[in-house]
């Protein structure tokens, strides 16, 4: 019925232009209302010599979603009926075209209907003259679709990759990742072999083959004094540590990388980390100081981190290059999902979940990544073996009842043990194993352990320079037109 006086202004504030609907003051209580309406409209119609062409827009860009859409236009003459979004079911029932499915909100909500002109000579409106009609309503429909069909595709192919990317991982495993199988013993008292120095090791044999670590840095300092390059002498427990160059004779690019480190620290030829501890302490107070320090640590850190991995692949296949096949493609998809929600907001109920799933595609590849470098390649020739092998004397050095069961009466057996545990992370655990058993350091020709030289340059590596602080500064009737988003109404059921 008609609004009450007093509820006119209340309605012309709320509602947009052409627009009709129901009014409670009191609000609506939860439930179903059912209001029909019935318009008489002139639309606007394009007309060439042979054809007529109607859009009409039944819901705009603003409205609440439509769980059920049922539209009946009436068929005779009708040659082409196009339904948006092209996700509507379009049915010829007898002499009518019934279009069903839903909306999602702000979804635009349209059918174009393209016949010969008589079948539109009754329909009063506003004639416009345009060429080629069909053409043109054909070729609008299908650039207005074509976000849909992208969005449709990307959502299944996340969904067939969800599927496809697991089974595939398998694939590689079964193709690349399976190794040789060898028989070695759970525990290997003896060295695998000496051709190899301890970074080698450390790179090769201490958890992923490509990953190289403090602990390689630390096997070589050791091994430098051992071989007679440098003389690494403790000052006092707890008091750092003394080292001097005395060679580089028989040394590889990086056990040169380590002495010019050395170098560079020293003073008078001699590098004392107690002096080095007190420059990290200045820092905090002193711009020359810091940037000294900043350098140091930057040099600390590549000694420490970097090394040429060349070697690895002449152990291993890498399994990662396998899964790049994987990954690109997901990475290019992903790209295009993120591109086409920032374009196309109208198709992002089927975007959104689309990009959930490429996510956890990527989290899927991501975890593979993560994986040691060989579990999707292999180890060449027989170095599956040989790494087995310091497997076996990592666990041998890592068990103190196996030290004391097969403890060598050679004491430089025990600098050995103790270079080579610590290029595989468990020298704290040989040396223990030294002192329970009251052998000396220097007897095994060897002058400190890990963990005093961890100590000593630990400083260095935990410098964090001071903070410095930092300055600054609606719906409606609308014209006519071709596509989904051109037709003539629009507007939409709003809840306000």
């Amino acid at each position: 019925s008609q609004a009450a006086g007093s509820d006119k202004s209340k309605i012309e504030d709320l509602a947009y232009d052409n627009e009709v609907g129901i009014f409670n003051p009191s609000y609506y209580n939860y439930g179903d209302y059912t209001a029909h309406y019935q318009y008489t409209v002139k639309p606007p119609l394009e007309y060439d010599s042979e054809n007529t062409h109607l859009n009409w827009k039944f819901a705009g860009s603003e409205h609440i979603p439509y769980k059920n859409v049922k539209i009946i236009v009436p068929g005779d003459g009708i040659d082409t009926v196009y339904a948006y979004p092209p996700s509507l079911q379009v049915e010829k029932v007898e002499d009518q075209y019934v279009i069903t499915g839903s909306l999602s909100t702000n979804e635009i909500l349209a059918v174009e209907l393209v016949g010969p002109s008589p079948a539109f000579a009754k329909m009063p409106g506003f004639r416009s003259e345009v060429s080629d009609v069909k053409g043109k309503t054909g070729s609008a429909a299908f650039w207005y679709n074509l976000p849909y069909y992208a969005a449709y595709l990307v959502n299944l192919l996340g969904k067939i990759g969800l599927i496809l990317v697991p089974l595939s991982l398998v694939v590689i495993y079964n193709r690349y990742g399976r190794e040789k199988e060898f028989t070695v013993p759970a525990y290997l008292s003896t060295l695998p072999g000496k051709s190899l120095k301890p970074w080698q090791v450390n790179l090769l044999f201490k958890g992923d083959a490509m990953d190289f670590d403090v602990d390689g840095y630390y096997a070589t300092l050791l091994d430098l004094h051992k071989r007679k390059n440098i003389v690494i002498r403790e000052k006092g427990e707890g008091k750092g540590i003394l080292i001097r160059v005395l060679s580089t004779d028989g040394t590889d690019a990086y056990e040169q990388r380590v002495i010019a480190f050395i170098s560079m620290l020293s003073e008078d030829g001699v590098l004392d980390t107690d002096r080095i501890a007190s420059i990290t302490k200045k820092a905090q107070s002193e711009s020359s100081a810091e940037e000294k320090a900043l350098k140091f640590q930057r040099s600390l850190s590549d000694v420490t981190t970097r090394v040429d991995t060349s070697l690895s692949s002449k152990y291993i296949v890498d399994g990662r290059e396998h899964l790049m096949v994987l990954l690109l493609p997901t990475l290019v998809l992903m790209g295009i999902t993120i591109l086409l929600t920032v374009i196309s907001p109208m198709q992002s109920y089927i975007l959104f979940p689309a990009l959930v799933f490429w996510f956890v595609i990527l989290f899927q590849e991501g975890i593979a990544f993560a994986a040691p470098s060989t579990l999707f390649g292999h180890w060449k020739d027989d170095h599956y073996r040989e790494k087995l092998e310091w497997d076996a004397f990592t666990h041998f050095l890592s068990d103190m009842a196996m030290i004391q069961k097969y403890a060598p009466a050679d004491l430089s057996m025990w600098g050995e043990w103790l270079i080579y545990g610590t290029a595989l992370g468990v020298g704290d655990k040989v040396e223990g194993a030294m002192k329970s058993l009251n052998i000396h350091l220097p007897e095994a020709e060897v002058p400190m352990g890990v963990v005093g030289m961890s100590s000593a340059f630990m400083p260095l590596a935990s410098f964090s320079p001071p903070s410095h602080g930092s300055s600054g500064g609606g719906g409606g009737f609308g014209g006519g037109g071709f596509g989904g988003g051109g037709g003539f109404g629009g507007g939409g059921a709003g809840g306000r």
